[in-house]
């Protein structure tokens, strides 16, 4: 759920929704269709390539998805909700008492999720730590790469939060007067 939801760029009703049919895992990729979103109220949806991370298998968001996806398919799931509540001894969660989401986990529990893996790296504040981090710092991270984070993470056509927040920031961060400093010194020092 982190590796793909990061990549993705995925809001935490997002994460709280996808099916089994909605993944396909690739070798080089996991796609992810988002069936809605909070920019897609008409449900038109639409798909998310999420790249493999050859650079570190603990943080390949394909591997980790065939992992889950296993893992529900011993438990005889092969469809519907990606994304289920288990109990303490490691078996799905009775959905006799099931919420109005039915078999579907909610965005809170996505949050309680996140904040738990916070807590258990032992970061500071991991309390104030949500699901919207995912999304916020992969984005900054493609644009302060140069990229454009709207190319992945469904905002609105000419979002002035991505373009504020995220564009127009990396770029005031790449123009910013000290670069030229630490360029000045790094070529007297190579002389």
């Amino acid at each position: 759920m982190i590796l793909v939801g990061r990549k993705a760029l995925n809001r935490r009703s997002e994460l709280a929704h996808p099916t089994v049919e909605d993944l396909l895992v690739e070798d080089g990729g996991v796609a992810e269709w988002v069936a809605y979103s909070k920019t897609d109220q008409d449900a038109q949806g639409e798909e998310t390539w999420v790249p493999a991370d050859a650079d570190d298998p603990r943080y390949d968001p394909v591997e980790a998805t065939r992992d889950w996806l296993n893992c529900l398919h011993r438990f005889g799931i092969d469809e519907g909700p990606v994304l289920r509540a288990l109990t303490v001894a490691g078996t799905l969660q009775s959905r006799a008492s099931a919420t109005v989401s039915g078999d579907f986990v909610t965005g809170d529990a996505v949050n309680d999720w996140i904040r738990g893996r916070a807590y258990a790296a032992d970061l500071p504040n991991w309390q104030d730590i949500t699901a919207h981090g995912l999304r916020r710092g992969g984005a900054q991270e493609i644009a302060d790469a140069g990229g454009d984070p709207t190319k992945q993470g469904r905002w609105k056509e000419g979002s002035s939060t991505v373009k504020e927040e995220y564009l127009d920031r990396a770029q005031s961060r790449a123009e910013n007067p000290w670069h030229k400093v630490a360029d000045k010194q790094r070529s007297a020092a190579q002389r």
